[in-house]
């Protein structure tokens, strides 16, 4: 007969332990899958907010470098201004100033919204549909708000606001509510 050594012992759970390390990994799992989800819906809205401000900073620095007025507009098909800021935009050298890309102007960048969860929309005084640069680096007579939303969240709703001076900052909380304001002091709306 042989004795049993220490060396021929299996190891494994108890079942006890096992039902443990699964209750345990359920909670972690259910606080943790939420947070994951918050996490990827801010990072969409920040992806879009910097690449809206990469093409206002590209249009305004087009305008200054080359010295001709130089246009951001909305733009479904990356070949023409259209009305829904949402579905993307171009960048172009308006050579003969009607704020229309069109035969002559010079196409800088296109810019393609492929997250359909998120809407952009742009309030303006002034001329509604586009924004246009002036070769000193100002806007033509324009100021307005680029509002982003995600999934008509209002918490995840950012702005960048664009000065008549051609600047462009972001929107920020400054109530405390969670909720960005934009120039005029009131909610980002969605």
């Amino acid at each position: 007969m042989k004795l049993q050594t220490q060396s021929d012992k299996q190891n494994a759970f108890t079942l006890i332990e096992l039902m443990f390390t699964i209750a345990l990994s359920m909670i972690l799992l259910s606080v943790g899958i939420p947070s994951f989800k918050d996490m990827v819906q801010k990072s969409k809205v920040t992806a879009q907010i910097n690449q809206l401000r990469g093409a206002l900073f590209l249009a305004r620095e087009t305008a200054i470098q080359r010295n001709k007025k130089t246009v951001i507009c909305p733009s479904s098909d990356s070949t023409s201004c259209s009305n829904s800021w949402s579905n993307g935009y171009i960048v172009f050298i308006d050579q003969n100033e009607d704020r229309t890309f069109n035969d002559g102007d010079i196409l800088m960048q296109t810019y393609q919204n492929i997250e359909k969860d998120i809407m952009i929309s742009w309030r303006a005084f002034g001329y509604k549909n586009s924004l246009q640069w002036l070769p000193t680096g100002i806007t033509n007579h324009q100021n307005g708000t680029f509002e982003i939303c995600y999934l008509n969240n209002q918490e995840l709703a950012k702005a960048l606001i664009v000065s008549k001076s051609g600047n462009v900052r972001l929107s920020k909380d400054l109530d405390g509510d969670g909720i960005d304001e934009n120039a005029s002091g009131d909610d980002v709306r969605c």
